[in-house]
């Protein structure tokens, strides 16, 4: 085959592959043959073009990839009417969202991080490449990228390949690779400006972006200014969000408790729910289940319930609609606001004709906002409280001698009965506002490569990238609790108010009202908190490609790399935070670091060519050696071919080993508190509530621990949530994934503009970090062959109440993950008189999703087919063009799935998930050629999500923000 002839066929494919939709170029770029260089270059013609494509290093002549490869074009980021990369992939069907804006309000140091998440299998199993390189992390401890640092305006395509690449790429690559090319040059300016607009409120976005580059001499650059602001989304916001599912207990199961097909819970309606045990003026409660709070003015009032809902909540609890309690709705939010700021530039300066110099900058800057209820918080109310009005000091001293006589056995009609001595009270801290918080992350990195000719066919590119995160949390408003508790403790002397405890400086203050408090009462009490963190990476690398020598077939293809790289995080909290003295905070710092040092060799063997039913038959082949500071050395491969059976017919398998080191903050996270309520199987009460598989085990190792045979922890145990730690473990291992991906590309000469491609991928993961709970954690350690294990380890108890008073919940290399399916994608284009289709239908199929935690295999998830990874997801999209109008119209469905797949008759009514689309417009139209207008509506037909328990509000799966307008303009000069 001639030079002119390969190229002629390539340029058709990639042209084929880039107008055939608007958002996906062709899948899996392996549709060429490669020839031998000695073939394909004439001295008397110009040399061909040797490119790199995602999951491969070697640079090939022609379009030829090794593995399945989707690729989004930039303009697809366009049309489809979003700002953010992250947007877009949270729509292919083979990726879940990591973290986003609409997930991550309440995670306080992840508000507003956008990572996606190939197969489901984290953000972490997740590699996020620019420009071939890695990229800086966006949360210190973690390796997964965040996706607001790249601007949309900047992106020339984005390669996403699925599969283990640890072998072409090193750790974190175990799902797959979504590399971002960025453009390298630009000539004159363009500025785009687009706003979206919800038709209801909340949830607003805004963009202005400006791109300017030139090329002089032997020296080109390309810079980019963007600049983003996404607001907020609050449940009043939307009706869906704010009438929200209740579930209740079923008093049809109370009646017939025998009868296994009456569900437990039940849906009982739509509503706000609001929760007695809080008020926003404060309030008490005396023994016998009186309470009263207050008017704004401190005025005392019997509190007021509201409706109460017709049975109680599942725990128990009692709730209402309205009244004086803490209202849900008023309370939640859904989406994070956001302020972006992205510079990029790209610097290129030719050498020589042989070899250049690139220059890559990234600087970004983001803000995010996070919001939650104000601090809630119990507390004893005594008689002598000095802002006590003389109704609410009369009812308070009536409850004090009723207490007191019930202690002692002396109250008419009761036996002795231990009760507290004084009155409890409980406020939702208005006065104090929301806790807010913000998180401000400035991302700052370089990137010096140089690349070029070797001779004889050979090219390299060497490398340096630097780069820097520095990510601060402040939070307004805090509350020293032990402070709060001091303040409002307030007796009167000599005719003035005081603290009962003086100490400190104390200053009384008044919570009977709203906003009784004076300034200097609220500064006593109140304080702002800051927690800064930094992430470092240094990363050297160097690629040598070329064709080793020349086979019957073709040349060897070979291509070989090492890589250095460095990561460092750290946290370091404010001291009261450090010293646990903020309401709901405490945190300690955070100091890690690790190096790995790499080197891999890639193979591309051609074996047979030029045959029937063989155009060429290819064997890829990858090797890595990959050295820890902190696991130790460890390797992957990959093994894979490339069949050509002719020009209509390609097909493709691969099989690899892959891995992923656990990193910073899974190795070195320092002691975190947390709250949990679990179940002690060690309580001689509930024995019957023990497998009997391992029951007599259970009991025996209790009794070897030294709890006592008829211990059972108190009420007060059970009743509350213990408290214990997330932290860190030292000794983790590397998880290990094993895959096979097979599959075929059929682009049929009998029909022109049409091509198929068919994907299987099977994943599965050993030796895989999860954290334990303090729940499996007890369980694992008492029905073990002995106490001896590493679970036990993980709890501690008091040696005279033998209740366990601490447990830590740490990272171990236990589990177990396989997942399979199928990738489908089609393209055709219809070319008309009245204009040009193009259609494009990608979907994936879940053939299985198992995880299990701890390896036992009773301990077995089966989540195929459960809300987050439905069997069949699709995106369709349907582009129109003629003359300078065009429209994109895409359609995005999930398949009706379940809550859980353990479900039974007897457990609840609303387990079924129903299916989901939506359906997105967007137009574009060519004024001039400089001047382009942009207009289209998001969720045209306002699809909620189902108003159902546990979907309502989930914004990973559905669009919370509805129907929304979008508008822009571009402009070039």
């Amino acid at each position: 085959m001639t030079e002119q002839s390969l190229l002629a066929r390539s340029i058709r494919t990639i042209l084929f592959a880039g107008v055939s939709s608007a958002f996906f170029t062709m899948p899996a770029m392996a549709q060429q043959a490669q020839q031998s260089s000695q073939e394909l270059v004439d001295e008397e013609q110009e040399e061909v073009e040797r490119v790199t494509v995602t999951g491969s290093r070697i640079a090939r002549i022609g379009d030829i990839a090794p593995t399945p490869v989707t690729v989004i074009s930039g303009d697809g980021l366009v049309d489809a009417g979003v700002n953010n990369v992250a947007d877009l992939l949270h729509e292919l069907p083979s990726t879940l969202v990591g973290l986003s804006p609409e997930t991550t309000n309440n995670t306080i140091f992840a508000s507003g991080l956008n990572n996606t998440d190939l197969r489901g299998l984290g953000s972490d199993r997740t590699l996020v490449l620019v420009n071939g390189r890695r990229f800086i992390a966006g949360a210190p401890g973690s390796g997964a990228v965040d996706l607001n640092n790249i601007p949309t305006a900047m992106v020339e395509r984005i390669e996403i390949t699925t599969g283990g690449a640890s072998a072409v790429y090193g750790s974190d690559a175990i799902a797959g690779v979504v590399n971002v090319i960025t453009k390298k040059d630009f000539e004159g300016a363009e500025l785009d400006v687009s706003v979206i607009r919800p038709f209801e409120d909340g949830g607003d976005e805004e963009f202005a972006s400006i791109t300017f580059g030139s090329s002089f001499d032997k020296a080109s650059f390309v810079t980019n200014l963007s600049v983003t602001k996404s607001g907020q989304l609050s449940a009043m916001d939307r009706e869906f969000l704010r009438e929200a599912p209740i579930v209740l207990q079923n008093p049809e199961a109370a009646e017939n408790p025998d009868d296994d097909t009456i569900p437990r819970l039940t849906f009982w309606g739509l509503g706000q729910q609001v929760l007695a045990a809080y008020s926003e003026t404060s309030d008490f409660t005396t023994v016998f289940g009186d309470k009263y709070n207050y008017t704004p003015d401190g005025t005392l009032k019997p509190f007021s319930y509201g409706e109460p809902l017709p049975y109680p909540l599942g725990s128990g609890r009692q709730d209402y609609l309205g009244g004086d309690g803490y209202n849900f709705s008023e309370n939640t939010y859904y989406r994070t606001p956001l302020d972006r700021i992205n510079f990029t530039t790209h610097f290129t300066y030719e050498l020589n004709r042989d070899h250049a110099m690139h220059l890559e900058v990234n600087y970004s800057k983001t803000d995010a906002y996070g919001e939650g209820s104000p601090a809630f918080l119990g507390f004893t109310v005594r008689p002598d409280n000095a802002f006590l009005t003389d109704e609410a000091q009369a009812i308070v001293q009536s409850d004090f001698d009723d207490r007191a006589a019930i202690r002692a056995g002396t109250y008419p009609g009761l036996g002795a009965i231990a009760v507290g001595q004084y009155t409890s009270g409980s406020i939702l801290a208005s006065d104090f506002g929301n806790r807010q918080y913000t998180q401000d992350r400035t991302l700052a990195r370089a990137s010096l490569s140089f690349e070029g000719s070797l001779g004889a066919g050979w090219i390299y590119d060497a490398y340096a990238t630097v780069g820097h995160v520095q990510s601060d949390t402040e939070w307004y408003g805090e509350l020293f609790e032990d402070r709060f508790y001091q303040a409002i403790d307030a007796v009167e002397v000599d005719g003035q108010i005081q603290c009962r405890d003086t100490s400190n400086g104390c200053v009384p203050l008044n919570i009977f009202g709203s906003e009784q408090f004076s300034d200097e009462a609220y500064d006593w009490v109140s304080t702002d908190a800051i927690r800064r963190a930094s992430i470092g990476q240094t990363v050297l690398g160097a690629t040598v490609t070329g064709d080793l020598y020349d086979l019957p077939a073709g040349p060897l293809a070979t291509a070989f790399s090492v890589e250095y790289r460095e990561e460092k995080s750290s946290t370091l909290p404010d001291p009261a935070m450090r010293a646990g003295l903020l309401f709901n905070n405490i945190s300690s710092p955070l100091d890690g670091e690790y190096d790995v040092s790499e080197a891999a060799i890639e193979l591309s063997i051609p074996v047979v060519a030029d045959m029937a039913f063989a155009d060429l038959l290819t064997i890829e082949t990858a090797y890595r050696y990959m050295d820890y500071s902190t696991s130790g050395s460890d390797d992957a491969w990959k093994v894979g071919v490339n069949w050509a059976v002719n020009e209509d017919l390609r097909v493709r398998a691969s099989r690899s080993k892959s891995v992923r080191a656990p990193n910073i903050g899974e190795l070195y996270s320092p002691p975190g508190q947390t709250f949990a309520s679990y179940f002690d199987v060690c309580d001689s009460d509930r024995v019957g509530e023990l497998s009997t598989e391992y029951r007599d085990q259970i009991r025996a190792n209790c009794a070897a621990d030294g709890v006592p045979a008829d211990f059972s922890p108190s009420d007060e145990w059970y009743g509350s949530t213990r408290p214990g730690f997330n932290v860190g473990n030292p000794d983790l291992s590397n998880e290990v994934a094993k895959d096979v991906t097979a599959g075929f590309v059929f682009t049929p000469s009998f029909v022109e503009n049409l091509s198929l491609t068919v994907d299987y991928w099977d994943f599965e993961i050993t030796n895989a970090i999860s954290a334990v709970g303090v729940g499996t954690a007890v369980n694992l350690c008492y029905r073990s062959s002995s106490i001896d294990n590493p679970y036990c380890d993980l709890i501690e108890r008091d040696p005279e109440t033998f209740e366990i008073v601490n447990f830590f919940q740490r990272p171990v290399n236990a589990a177990y993950s396989q997942t399979s399916g199928y990738d489908i994608e089609t393209a055709y284009r219809l070319s008309t008189d009245v204009g040009i289709f193009d259609f494009r239908l990608i979907g994936t199929y879940l053939d299985e999703r198992i995880s299990n935690s701890t390896g036992l295999a009773e301990d077995e998830i089966d989540a195929t087919g459960e809300q987050a990874r439905p069997e069949w997801r699709h995106r369709l999209i349907t582009s129109y063009q003629l003359d300078n109008f065009s429209a994109v119209l895409s359609m995005t469905y999930r398949a009706s799935t379940v809550l859980n797949n353990e479900w039974t008759p007897n457990q609840n009514d609303y387990n079924d998930v129903p299916s989901y689309t939506q359906f997105d417009l967007t137009t574009r139209y060519n004024v001039t050629p400089e001047l382009q207008l942009r207009a289209g509506l998001l969720n045209m037909f306002d699809k909620t999500p189902p108003r159902r328990p546990g979907m309502y509000n989930q914004g990973a799966y559905y669009d919370l923000l509805g129907r929304r307008a979008t508008l822009g303009i571009n402009y070039s000069f």
